[in-house]
């Protein structure tokens, strides 16, 4: 029997609205539950597809036409009452993140559980529904595959429209309406008492999103995540973050000020506020109030991130991460003639200008500043000015960007190549400031600040790197936020007289030079920037400070999985410990999930019941091909980070046309390949030799045409993507349909160990990208496409010998 066109709409539905919520969710972790778990909905959603499989496993008589085609639209509406539910449950649970990160106590652990446990559900009933439509109409899982996948690849599109239209409670919500949408077309079959349901639903979603009643429901998040703020004035939610603004502050904001400086301000009792704006409730950057007069700004350079101003006259000056403009007014109120300034955050640049216009001075609209909403690392790339002053303060990624979902605190600004570009895009004199966190006692993200930008600097064609760096601290008293480190990289060798000049302004402002060429600085960062042999110093470290590249570009994550057990390491809270013990809780926690849900329930149900189970080489390939896809998704997002200019480009781009190509090359295998067939063996020849030239050849496409407009780059990516999307939809749907037709019972064991595999793989990605490089983790795809490969050749012989004895 073959499937009916209505069906294949209402799984495309079903599909657009479940990849709408899982890409919401990862913004809305990253505002609730800080950044580290933005990836956690991919997880959630792989392991309630595979749970699905389990349960279809035990009730293989759903998987007659004549009851799924009834179920599929209950579930539909099911999934649909779900989203809001689940979503309401998961703000009443009182997970306490400053109490997680405190040795990971028991009863923060089981909160964080019955999350992952609450927000399954939707994802559960979601691949229930096409998991049954694959199982009842086996013999059209190409088509059924097709309409999986292309309404994925539709859901990335629409999660970013909903994002900016409705903000993230919203976006949510409109989940919940596609879901009502699609048990409408599932549900009709001519009479209209059966579409009342669906209809009550979607009407009552549509009011509620619509009421923006739903906005109100994310205000919770506060109470949850333990935090106490001001009350908020703005808010604006997109695809990158959330962005907040709190109410003003009556005195000026410092980063780490000259204790001269705080002693200047109060005596003439300049207070100028500041409101600060939050994005995604964590990352912090001032908007400074401004009346177009300098002399109330003054105080900007007497701060520890203004230090480069001191070494630098009229300086032409690009600032990458502006956010509220305080870098910017700091380098205007030290002379600078014009400044250049690159936001990330559209959302950002909209606040400043927006309602804060009259509060900041419109900055943003002076004529001797020019703002551009771009990634900076590519407008670097793209440009063909020069500067005086590059400067990067405290630009963090702790709010997940669009590719938080597949990725720690990646910053593709933070990487040797990333130096290298800085570098040639300075004047001859000119000098790139990039501030950091300082501890004094274990200065791990100076040190590995160095070590990248030394590298940089080498590749760059710097003879001795250590005759460019020039690193100034001040002490915790006059900081609002902790101790800070500034470090300069200049383009010529640093001059005695600029080291004379730069211990004159460190005697009056009370900074202390950590390391400057020709000073005999006694400090751990001194030691490692003098050291004569880098690699040894680099090695000598208990941390990854070893230089951040392209190909790992985690730079803020200096902990390792083995640094966990470390006693010298254990108690140091900065520098990524956190994130590498949330990434194992979670790791912990899904593992466990998947095994309870879904492998001992399908190990019972075999053995007891007596239900057909699959041959092992049958799972290995579907394990290898749930693995592997995941695995091949996460490093291309992060290539295409920089390339494309913006983390949500990526993203989109990514999911967008592998999801795509992947349901045509379901489509084609639908006529075109057996399971059995000699065809088969080239298709998995030709997709392992891809995945390797991917890894090995991409980057240097994309550096080649980097400076390339956005249309033409997107162009090359979407080249790159369609011929390795298409391959990898083939062997999962031909297989799968042999599956049906040979092996009747059996498609929901093997849709849930396809599932389980792509939960690991998705963090197998991550912890693999962060120790060894986005490099090998394609390489690991590969083999593991390989060994899939191999595995079906090797039975489609077997089978071939057994025919002709």
């Amino acid at each position: 029997m073959r499937v009916e066109r209505r069906q294949l709409i209402g799984v495309f539905l079903v599909t657009l609205a479940t990849l709408n919520l899982e890409i919401v969710l990862t913004r809305i972790f990253s505002v609730m539950m800080r950044y580290h778990f933005a990836f956690l909905s991919i997880s959630l959603a792989l392991i309630g597809s595979a749970v699905s499989g389990a349960v279809l496993y035990f009730l293989p008589r759903l998987s007659e036409p004549q009851n799924a085609r009834r179920w599929i639209g209950r579930l539909a509406l099911l999934l649909a009452v779900s989203v809001p539910l689940t979503f309401l449950l998961y703000l009443h649970i009182p997970l306490r993140i400053d109490q997680l990160r405190e040795g990971l106590p028991a009863v923060q652990v089981l909160w964080l559980a019955l999350i992952c446990l609450d927000l399954t559900v939707p994802f559960f009933l979601s691949g229930l529904i096409v998991s049954l439509t694959l199982s009842a109409w086996s013999g059209s899982a190409g088509r059924v595959y097709w309409a999986d996948l292309s309404g994925a690849a539709a859901g990335c599109l629409v999660s970013v429209m909903s994002l900016e239209a409705l903000g993230g409670a919203g976006a949510l919500l409109s989940a919940g309406a596609l879901a009502a949408i699609s048990a409408l077309v599932l549900a009709w079959s001519g009479r209209l008492k059966q579409i009342v349901a669906p209809l009550v639903v979607l009407a009552a979603l549509v009011v509620v999103i619509w009421g923006n009643a739903a906005q109100g429901l994310i205000l919770i998040s506060t109470e949850m995540s333990g935090l106490e703020e001001a009350p908020r004035v703005y808010e604006r939610w997109n695809t990158h973050s959330m962005v907040t603004v709190y109410e003003v502050a009556g005195y000026p904001w410092f980063w780490s000020v000259s204790p001269s400086s705080w002693d200047q301000v109060v005596e003439k009792e300049i207070w100028l506020g500041h409101a600060m704006l939050l994005i995604d409730a964590i990352a912090g950057t001032p908007i400074q109030e401004f009346h177009s007069d300098f002399r109330e700004v003054g105080f900007l350079n007497y701060d520890l991130t203004s230090v480069v101003y001191r070494l630098a006259e009229s300086p032409t000056t690009l600032v990458i991460g502006p956010g509220g403009g305080r870098d910017v007014l700091a380098a205007l109120a030290a002379g600078a003639p014009h400044v250049t300034a690159v936001e990330v955050n559209p959302a950002v640049v909209e606040a400043v200008r927006g309602p804060y216009g009259d509060f900041s001075g419109h900055l943003y609209d002076r004529a001797d500043v020019s703002v551009f909403v771009a990634d900076a690392r590519g407008f670097v790339a793209r440009s063909t000015e020069r500067y005086d002053v590059i400067q990067a303060s405290l630009i963090d990624t702790w709010a997940a960007g669009g590719s938080g979902a597949f990725a720690l605190s990646e910053n593709s600004l933070y990487t040797a190549e990333a130096f290298s570009t800085y570098y040639d895009h300075l004047t001859d004199d000119g000098m790139l400031s990039v501030s950091r966190w300082y501890i004094p006692e274990n200065p791990a993200e100076m040190l590995r600040l160095a070590s990248t930008a030394m590298a940089g600097w080498s590749s760059a064609g710097v003879d001795d790197p250590r005759e460019h760096v020039i690193v100034v601290t001040q002490e915790k008293p006059y900081s609002l936020v902790g101790w800070l480190g500034t470090a300069i990289f200049t383009r010529a060798p640093v001059t005695a007289e600029q080291v004379a000049a730069l211990e004159e302004q460190a005697q009056l402002l009370d900074f202390i030079i950590l390391y400057a060429p020709g000073l005999g600085v006694d400090t751990k960062v001194g030691e490692f920037i003098q050291a004569e042999d880098q690699s040894a110093a680099i090695s000598a470290y208990p941390l990854d400070v070893s230089p951040a590249t392209d190909d790992r570009p985690f730079f803020f994550n200096v902990f390792r999985f083995s640094d966990l057990l470390d006693p010298p390491t254990q108690s140091q809270e900065d520098y990524g410990r956190e994130t590498i013990l949330f990434l194992a809780c979670v790791l912990a926690i899904t593992v466990l999930m998947a095994a309870f849900l879904i492998l001992v329930p399908l190990g019972l149900a075999a053995r007891r019941r007596g239900l057909a189970r699959p041959p092992r080489w049958l799972l290995v390939f579907f394990g290898a091909l749930g693995a592997g896809f995941m695995l091949v998704e996460m490093p291309t997002i992060q290539r295409l980070s920089v390339y494309l200019g913006r983390p949500v480009y990526s993203l989109a781009v990514v999911l967008f046309s592998l999801l795509l190509f992947s349901s045509l090359g379901g489509l084609y295998s639908q006529r075109r390949l057996e399971a059995t067939s000699p065809r088969m063996r080239g298709v998995f020849a030709l997709l392992v030799g891809l995945i390797v030239a991917q890894a090995v050849c991409a980057p240097w496409i994309l550096t080649a045409t980097t400076g390339w407009v956005l249309g033409a780059r997107l162009a090359v990516a979407v080249a790159l993507l369609a011929p390795l999307g298409l391959l990898m939809g083939m062997p999962f749907p031909t297989v799968m349909r042999w599956a049906g037709t040979e092996l009747p019972g059996v498609v929901g064991w093997l849709w849930g160990v396809n599932g389980v595999t792509s939960v690991l793989g998705s963090t197998l990605a991550m912890a693999l990208g962060i120790h060894v490089g986005l490099r090998a983790v394609l390489l690991a795809a590969a083999a593991l496409y390989g060994l899939a490969g191999l595995v079906l050749v090797t039975r489609a012989r077997r089978a071939q010998g057994i025919q002709q004895v």
